[in-house]
């Protein structure tokens, strides 16, 4: 009698502390992981619509590359709603901690048949609780590892789209530069018509030319407000004032990290990795869980009147005889699930070479392309722009040689913001495929 209060005051014991459970892996493990990563961190939660900005930031002195991931981390809707997600790992976590409740039968009496009471526990908990505990916590740290993955997808989609932002800006302006070129080029050809010099076809084609590069800067213009659009939109910031400026982002220089140095850095620091990690492990524990609930037991108390006043009290057990089933089925399919996480493991950790590699390659070519165009291409331009005016300054040339270079210039140029941008992008995707800033 008294092995059988001891069990179940050792039951209360463990209802009581399901009810205070606590999981580590919440927001602020996922708000570590991202930081380490990256140098960003979370916010506080808050209520959903309210713009929430981090502290030091303000849209008022311009927008940096920088606090725009950071308001984005704090603000973006679709992060923010699957950071909730955390909340559903806290519940399996208290659930698997909780005990099934007692079961407590009244038989009246009725005629000769006397009163009698049971109150039935299944012990079974007490073996397979720590099992499902397991399970439960290494769920819970598989979100949280896929959800810092989405925090570095957030952080590559704003910085790629911060790129998109300030490309579209530029090639607004040298547009707009180039439109006003041509445009005094279609002048002076019609005046050269007007004087006989040259033929209605050539002026006609100058002045399509003008009409062409006008509508380009319309173009170019259009282009920069939808990027502005996309920006605010993964901002949080849709539904708030956006007058903000952006700023120009330094080039980076090309790392001197070899394609196997961030293979290694990748295979241990990418989360979606680990996470696929953790699944094998839960698969692990989910078959020694099936496999425990092979043998099921109920402790009974049973209570029976024997007349005048007399009252039996005295302990029983209920056994569950696995002859028909032995939970083959659960076992198998716990199994199953276990060979299938150690395949999408090997699958996700080919997927990430796969990805690194072409993330390094896409990476060293944007570089060269880039370095190409801004260390010989742009400056020979300008070079020659600079001679072009020093001829026209000494009558070597007319003024239309002198637009005509300017507006090779300006080409060269408009090309030369998107080789940047390109490598901005082609860096911040690198980063994502790596798992952690590289550059």
């Amino acid at each position: 009698m008294l092995r059988i209060g001891t069990i179940y005051i050792s039951v209360l014991v463990l209802l009581a502390a399901g009810c205070a459970v606590q999981s580590p892996y919440d927001r602020s493990y996922v708000s570590q992981g991202i930081k380490d990563r990256t140098d960003y961190e979370l916010g506080q939660v808050t209520e959903p619509g309210k713009f929430n900005p981090p502290e030091g930031v303000s849209l008022d002195d311009g927008l940096s590359r920088d606090e725009a991931v950071a308001i984005a981390l704090w603000n973006n809707a679709q992060f923010q709603a699957d950071l909730e997600a955390l909340g559903f790992t806290h519940a399996d976590l208290i659930e698997a901690h909780m005990l099934p409740n007692p079961v407590f039968s009244l038989l009246f009496p009725v005629g000769p048949k006397l009163l009698e009471a049971d109150l039935a526990m299944p012990i079974e908990v007490l073996w397979q609780r720590p099992r499902r505990i397991a399970v439960a916590e290494i769920d819970a740290q598989a979100l949280s590892e896929n959800l810092i993955e989405h925090g570095l997808g957030l952080v590559r989609d704003v910085q790629t789209t911060y790129a998109d932002l300030w490309l579209a800006q530029e090639q607004a302006h040298l547009a707009e530069e180039d439109a006003q070129l041509r445009s005094r080029m279609a002048d002076l050809v019609r005046g050269r018509l007007e004087a006989g010099d040259i033929s209605e076809l050539a002026a006609s084609a100058a002045y399509v030319d003008s009409l062409q590069a006008a509508d380009a800067a319309r173009r170019f213009s259009n282009e920069a407000i939808v990027a502005r659009q996309q920006l605010i939109a993964l901002l949080g910031l849709i539904s708030n004032d956006t007058g903000f400026d952006i700023m120009s982002s330094d080039i980076t220089t090309r790392s001197a990290i070899s394609v196997d140095e961030l293979l290694k850095t990748a295979l241990a620091a990418r989360p979606d990795l680990r996470a696929a990690e953790l699944k094998i492990e839960a698969a692990g524990k989910r078959v020694g869980w099936e496999q425990s609930k092979i043998y099921n037991l109920i402790a009974v108390i049973d209570a029976k009147d024997e007349g005048e006043d007399s009252l039996t009290v005295g302990p029983a057990l209920e056994v569950e005889i696995p002859v028909f089933n032995q939970n083959k089925g659960g076992i198998a399919r716990a199994r199953a699930e276990l060979e299938q996480a150690t395949r999408q493991y090997e699958a996700v950790r080919q997927n990430i070479i796969l990805q690194v590699r072409q993330a390094y390659t896409q990476y060293v070519s944007a570089h060269e392309e880039f370095e190409l165009w801004n260390n010989h291409i742009v400056p020979s331009l300008e070079e020659s722009l600079e001679q072009t005016e020093k001829s026209l300054a000494v009558g070597e040339v007319c003024y239309l040689s002198v637009l005509e270079a300017k507006q090779k210039s300006v080409e060269a140029r408009m090309r030369w913001t998107e080789l940047a941008a390109n490598l901005h992008r082609s860096a911040a995707q690198l980063n994502y495929r790596v798992g952690k800033k590289m550059l």
